[in-house]
């Protein structure tokens, strides 16, 4: 008959006294108290290792502070594992090692991280970057930074936005929580948590709500077009506001257009749109087919300022563009503040040539609401630039009938094909 151990008991234990050599006292299925020389006593479990067959000792920790029932324990944790091949001290090791991880990995030490990866991206300008580092420090960082990136919860992410929402800061709220995911999903993928609990928080909150740009009915238009033609306004503005209006551009992208981009051969300008893209860098193409009242505008705005990068060039910088506000303060100034914006410019044209039938997708397109690639395939490439030149061409026509001849003919004198 196979020998049995007989377990040890507290009184056993504590009476146990040392001795000139050390010695050990078995509790059955190679849990053993070893007693030192020096009265201390340790918890030792023995096993053979599942691939080398060897023996091989683990200390798990000193008596009193480990008691005998919390020793058994381990030992049982330790023979489920051995039962299942798995060597339980390079399971303590890894178990270690993933502890001190957590501990190094804190949200903030994450963040840091994903913050510097991101930067390496295209579409991460400075002042992109300095606005999400903003975001971080003042508002995910007080919440989440000291923590191990393993304990950020939905609940705990929950109770901190709620301020925001109280508040009513809705598209800061908006972006906090999307700049937190995207942190989060980087040390997913990576490896360092399981998976990303605050996936679903913006479900959990109010959507910031959609400011429609303020804008006019097409009918408006040759009132608009007589007051810009009358508004004490430099010459350069005004041309920026009809470029922005006939190419269905947005404020932003007409201040910053550029001789260099624009094929006046093809009639064709080509503007690269990606958020938050350096002027130097390219982003998604977008090309804008230019009307004759565009060509015949840029004739126009070259006599004022050919020669420079820009068509729009900065008074006080001729090296930079215009202000990409100027437009809006323009309008402003003529009367319709809190009627029209220059990002409204672009709503007159949608309204107008959904109301007259044309292509939705090419209106979409030539509004850039769609990327152009991904309707390219679904038109002949002759047919499509067809269609854009058509768009394009009716919606200056328009606006040349709306202006009655309160523009002046050389602003928009018709170039021959």
């Amino acid at each position: 008959m196979p020998r049995t151990t007989k377990s040890l008991t507290n009184t056993e234990i504590d009476r146990a006294k040392p001795t000139e050599k050390e010695y050990n006292l078995a509790d059955g299925s190679g849990l053993f108290l070893r007693v030192k020389t020096n009265g201390s006593k340790l918890w030792i479990f023995n096993y053979y290792h599942p691939s080398t067959k060897k023996r091989k000792n683990i200390s798990l920790g000193i008596y009193p502070e480990l008691s005998l029932a919390q020793a058994r324990k381990i030992r049982d944790e330790y023979r489920s594992l051995l039962a299942q091949n798995i060597d339980p001290a390079e399971y303590r090791a890894n178990q270690l090692q993933a502890k001190q991880d957590e501990l190094n990995n804190t949200f903030e030490v994450v963040a840091w991280q994903w913050f510097e990866h991101r930067k390496t991206r295209k579409n991460f300008s400075e002042g992109y970057a300095k606005d999400v580092k903003s975001l971080i420090e003042r508002i995910l960082l007080p919440h989440f930074g000291k923590l191990p990136i393993t304990q950020v919860t939905a609940p705990l992410a929950l109770k901190a936005f709620k301020t925001l929402q109280d508040k009513g800061t809705l598209e800061t709220l908006r972006r906090s929580i999307q700049k937190l995911n995207e942190i989060m999903d980087f040390a997913l993928h990576r490896n360092i948590i399981s998976h990303n609990p605050t996936a679903n928080l913006s479900k959990e909150f109010d959507n910031p709500t959609v400011e429609h740009f303020k804008t006019i009915r097409p009918e408006d238009l040759p009132e608009f077009l007589m007051t810009l033609n009358r508004a004490q306004i430099k010459l350069q503005t005004r041309y920026l506001i009809l470029w922005q209006l006939l190419t269905m551009t947005r404020p932003n992208e007409a201040a910053m257009a550029r001789y260099e981009d624009i094929d006046e051969k093809s009639k064709i300008w080509t503007i690269y749109i990606q958020k938050g893209i350096k002027q130097d860098e390219r982003g998604r193409e977008h090309k804008i087919t230019l009307s004759r009242q565009t060509m015949a505008l840029l004739k126009e705005i070259k006599k004022l300022n050919g020669g420079k990068e820009y068509l729009f060039p900065s008074e006080r910088n001729p090296k930079s563009h215009t202000n990409t506000q100027t437009a809006n303060a323009a309008i402003k100034r003529m009367g319709y503040h809190g009627k029209l914006v220059a990002h409204g410019l672009r709503s007159i044209a949608s309204t107008y040539l959904n109301e007259q039938g044309h292509n939705k997708d090419m209106i979409e397109v030539a509004l850039s609401h769609i990327n152009q690639d991904r309707i390219h395939t679904a038109y002949n490439r002759s047919d499509y630039l067809k269609q854009r030149f058509t768009i394009l061409q009716a919606w200056a026509d328009f606006i040349d009938q709306c202006s009655h001849g309160t523009i002046p003919q050389y602003h928009l004198k018709v170039v021959n094909e």
